[in-house]
């Protein structure tokens, strides 16, 4: 173990002006010396013995200065520039931050503890936290895409700014993902350091973490990823709390199916029993919160009562940024305008709406409203291509405009076109981003819509881009490719059949060291309930042998056989897998809750995730877990005749349940969900009527009003907890009219 003395000329070192020799240390009579050169002048540091005590900096000019402590020397404007960093800091994330006052605040919940924190709560928590020496605080920020993690880590670091010269709190480098399918640490920092145009470099920022001076937040810490099963994101992790260890405190920011405290403690083997490991989960607002804010918006009491189905609980209008999307003028009129398969499509397709109508009316007289709302989905698709065939989130100002080319109509005249490209950078899907001259998506889940979008269109028509062959694509992703696929199921069922065709022939047939098949295999995977609408039930559908880092399934899986397939990890909560067979097939790790339900054949993972309990590696427990939920236990045991009227109609409550549409139609024409044809269907309709389980509206779809369902307490309904007396007396009432 290093000495204090050694450890200070170490730490001094990385603060040497380059060129120079670093710093160098001696006992001499006045205590211990540290000697090096810091932006051209010559300093010599007296040190107490021990370390512990004044430093007294000496410059070769004779100018002589006191702190009381190596931290104070550290913080010192001759080193990190603290005082310099939060001035900075503040005044940026003031104006990044201004509409925070009339928003919705962001809150947490710490795991085993049901208070809600916000930013400024966590603040103080995180300050009062009693801890070792040398030791290291690891707080783990989780929660789904839009729900805030990003603004609340920026809520957090200006709270800390802000007070910087009463509380002298650690101040929070703020570390963001830029999307590159490999992103390195070192890389982040020093982009992250360059941003608040601060002279600390990323070699000298683990020195000030180490001393509690600043705290580094890692955002976006699930796409440090590699097509290995995400060994890299861990190994630099276990490196920065290597660095930071002494008073150091990580941040580490992601979506809730990557990181959980167990899931942490067992990849991270530098961590130590002194260290504080706590995780936080974010949380959407309540209903009434949401509808509360938006009457402050401008909507009605009226519009709220209209919406009360979209701000279900889990809904995606509860999270902040979709919140934020729905309060923009008119959006209430508008929402009773459409029943997209999804509420991202409903809000997507009415932010395009609006953005098409502010062309001008030079733009507005050469093409139709038809006309420009394609020419606005296919910029934003090409952007969003763009973007991923160059493995970054951002675009300059010059290919934009080139996108403008390959977007517009053929015949267009070169002034219309023109008109175009003025307004190309100025799209509101569009932001600007920290580098000058460049856009990126106001929010990721914008561009996986593009992207998603983009990729289907390309694929259904013979095409691979390289972006599908490059990159690494998270459940962030499949989650809304998903949602894409069925709203374009919707109006164009056989450019989904020809995606999915054309996925499945590449997978089978091409074997290359790119990561084509990988993300293919994901693909067709995650689209497999789509085509249980589209197909006929009969179909077995036959996948593999292929490799799949990641993928997803929600619904009701059709007939499938997956034959030689390794799934590094595989998402299915809520869904019914029960018909998804297995044949010579490994699972890595498997994320369920108790709405699951599995087939016979499906096999134990070496880790099984469960919500809110963690991740589970105990063999003789999963295999428990998969019993009870499908693997043995028989469908008999439940329901007598599983093929009889109480079966099927059983059955038809779990598929509308576990359906992805947040609308579905009352009538079986133009739906891709098969379960609403079903002859059964009007029995079970009227009985979650019934037991008020139904919310009813007319909205427009495909030009004309239709009547349209949405199913309350989904998840309810599918876990059929005993102890719930509405889901249970419905369940009775199912029963009874079997008979």
């Amino acid at each position: 173990m290093k000495s204090i003395q050694s450890r200070i000329v170490d730490e001094m070192t990385v603060f040497a002006d380059l060129g120079t020799e670093g710093a160098s240390g001696a006992q001499r009579r006045e205590g211990f010396v540290v000697r090096l050169v810091r932006h051209g002048d010559e300093l010599a540091l007296v040190f107490p013995e021990n370390g512990d005590g004044e430093v007294i900096e000496r410059c070769r000019s004779g100018k002589r200065q006191t702190y009381p402590s190596y931290l104070a020397l550290l913080a010192s404007e001759r080193f990190g520039n603290l005082g310099a960093w939060a001035a900075t800091q503040k005044m940026l994330l003031r104006e990044v931050l201004a509409d925070m006052q009339t928003g919705i605040r962001v809150q947490g919940a710490m795991a085993g503890c049901d208070d809600l924190l916000t930013a400024d709560e966590l603040n103080g928590f995180l300050q009062s936290a009693e801890r070792c020496q040398d030791s290291v605080h690891v707080l783990l920020i989780d929660g789904p895409a839009g729900i805030g993690k990003t603004k609340f880590i920026e809520a957090l670091a200006l709270a800390r700014a802000a007070d910087y010269r009463h509380q002298r709190h650690p101040l929070v480098l703020h570390v963001e993902s830029r999307g590159r399918v490999l992103s390195y640490l070192q890389d982040l920092i020093a982009f992250s350091l360059q941003r608040l145009r601060l002279s600390v470099t990323f070699d000298q920022l683990p020195v000030l973490a180490r001393h509690g001076l600043v705290t580094l937040a890692i955002d976006g810490f699930d796409e440090l990823g590699d097509p290995n099963g995400y060994e890299l994101a861990w190994s630099q992790v276990n490196e920065t709390i290597g660095e930071i260890r002494g008073a150091g405190t990580l941040i580490l920011a992601g979506r809730e199916t990557f990181i959980g405290l167990s899931r942490l403690k067992s990849a991270l083997p530098v961590l130590k029993e002194r260290d504080i490991v706590h995780g936080l989960t974010l949380r959407p607002p309540t209903p009434k919160v949401a509808g509360d804010w938006l009457q402050k918006k401008g909507w009605s009491k009226a519009d709220v009562k209209n919406a009360d189905a979209l701000l279900d609980a889990d809904s995606y209008a509860l999270r902040p940024f979709f919140l934020g999307r729905l309060a923009e003028p008119d959006m209430a009129k508008s929402l009773r305008e459409s029943a997209g398969t999804s509420l991202l499509a409903i809000l997507v397709d009415k932010m395009v709406e609006r953005e098409s109508g502010k062309f001008g009316d030079a733009v507005d007289r050469v093409l139709s409203p038809e006309q420009r709302l394609q020419y606005a989905h296919r910029f934003l698709r090409e952007a969003a291509q763009y973007m991923a065939d160059d493995q970054t989130d951002i675009i300059g100002e010059t290919p934009l405009t080139w996108l403008v080319d390959m977007a517009a109509p053929e015949s267009l005249d070169p002034d219309t076109t023109g008109l175009l490209k003025n307004r190309a950078g100025v799209m509101a899907f569009l932001a600007n981003d920290d580098l000058p001259g460049y856009r990126r998506f106001a929010h990721s889940q914008l561009f996986n819509y593009f992207l998603s979008a983009a990729a289907i269109e390309a694929v259904g028509h013979g095409e691979t881009p390289k972006f599908v062959k490059r990159n690494i694509f998270s459940a962030d992703f499949l989650t809304v490719l998903v949602e894409v696929i069925r709203n374009v199921a919707r109006v164009d069922p056989g450019l989904i059949e020809m995606f999915f065709d054309n996925a499945h022939q590449w997978v089978k047939s091409n074997r290359s060291i790119d990561r084509g098949a990988r993300n293919l295999g994901a693909w067709i995977i995650a689209a497999l309930p789509t085509m249980a609408g589209i197909r006929d039930d009969s179909d077995t559908i036959r996948i593999g042998p292929v490799e799949v880092d990641e993928t997803i399934l929600r619904g009701t899986s059709p007939r499938t056989t997956l034959q030689g397939v390794f799934i590094n990890q595989l998402d299915i909560r809520g869904a019914d897998v029960r018909d998804l067979m297995f044949e010579e097939s490994v699972l890595t790790t498997v994320i369920v809750d108790e709405g699951t339900r599995v087939s016979r054949t499906f096999p134990a993972p070496q880790s099984l995730g469960r919500t809110h309990d963690g991740f589970d590696r105990d063999p003789s427990s999963i295999g428990d877990w998969l019993d009870v939920h499908g693997r043995v236990t028989a469908t008999d045991e439940v329901v007598p005749n599983p093929d009889g009227r109480h079966g099927l109609m059983l059955r038809l409550v779990e598929r509308a349940c576990r359906n992805s549409s947040f609308w579905i139609p009352e009538t079986a024409e133009g739906t891709v969900d098969r379960f609403v044809k079903d002859p059964l269907w009007p029995d079970v309709l009227r009985l979650l009527k019934a037991h008020d389980f139904i919310r009813e509206d007319v909205l427009s779809a495909s030009g004309r009003k239709s009547r349209f369902v949405h199913i309350r307490q989904s998840g309810q309904l599918l876990a059929n907890d005993p102890k719930d007396r509405k889901v249970a007396r419905f369940y009775e009432a199912l029963a009874n009219a079997a008979v």
